[in-house]
């Protein structure tokens, strides 16, 4: 697993709690561009590519696991060798899913290391808007529309990308470029279907580790006319944290951490540092 480290760049004589960053299905550590440097102002930041996306290896479906338990235990055992005694813990979509698993598994451990979460739009049991693209994906029709047709279409992959944002005008050629790392490369769609294939147990054994890290303190961010992920689904996701706060923000979709970073970067250092 290949991960981005960014020191910080005016660290305390307390050291903070090191931050993780970890990305959405089709993302990769590109997806923190704007958010690394304010982040890494006071504290350590690293920013993780999940085994076969990115510019991780990419071992094919049959070789490797990509159900979100393997991707959890994959991503915590990173997480515990980089030395730091606490970290705090970001995930966006799938990679929200992903971090709550982590952070269940941690819990559990003789030596828990993650002491705070910042979900962004998380992948989760009680999104309902998702299940039909998900249980479509599911489908030999839509797997070969997925890993044909879209890899195929430079048209449709920016489309793809569209989707994600509420405001099209924020999306650069930069972004097109940057996200062709995994949308040009036949390899991501077979990784994704991978993870959509156990989505539905997935999700069950999720919501049966919830219980174990209702203590953490968390962050739910969304954006307001998100598509993927309904921002009224992080309604229900919270009733499940004893310490949780809900922040929506107005005309925003997906990916908050890119259509308006100054605003995504402030709201998690408040809470962070809160």
């Amino acid at each position: 697993m290949r991960y981005l480290h960014v020191p910080a760049v005016n660290p305390p004589p307390q050291p903070l709690p090191a931050l993780v960053l970890v990305h959405g299905l089709m993302g990769y550590s590109f997806s923190w561009r704007f958010n690394l440097e304010e982040f890494a102002q006071h504290r350590d930041v690293y920013a993780v590519d999940l085994l076969g996306i990115g510019h991780s290896e990419r071992p094919r479906p049959g070789e490797a696991d990509y159900g979100m338990v393997a991707a959890a235990e994959r991503l915590l055992g990173l997480i515990r060798s980089l030395g730091h005694r606490q970290v705090h813990l970001l995930g966006t979509s799938h990679g929200g899913a992903v971090a709550m698993m982590a952070a269940a598994l941690d819990a559990a451990s003789p030596e828990p290391r993650i002491s705070r979460l910042v979900l962004v739009a998380p992948a989760h049991p009680f999104m309902t808007n998702a299940r039909k693209r998900i249980a479509f994906l599911s489908t030999s029709l839509g797997r070969l529309l997925s890993r044909v047709v879209l890899w195929r279409s430079a048209r449709l992959r920016i489309l793809e990308v569209r989707r994600l944002y509420a405001d099209e005008s924020r999306i650069t050629e930069e972004t097109r470029i940057g996200y062709d790392v995994n949308l040009a490369e036949i390899s991501s769609f077979d990784y994704a279907l991978a993870v959509v294939r156990t989505w539905k147990e997935d999700m069950r054994r999720l919501k049966d580790a919830l219980p174990s890290i209702a203590h953490l303190p968390v962050l739910l961010l969304w954006g307001e006319e998100d598509r993927a992920v309904a921002c009224h689904s992080g309604l229900m996701l919270r009733e499940y944290f004893r310490h949780a706060q809900y922040v929506v923000l107005p005309g925003v979709g997906h990916m908050s951490y890119e259509e308006v970073p100054e605003v995504f970067n402030r709201t998690v250092l408040q809470f962070l540092d809160s």
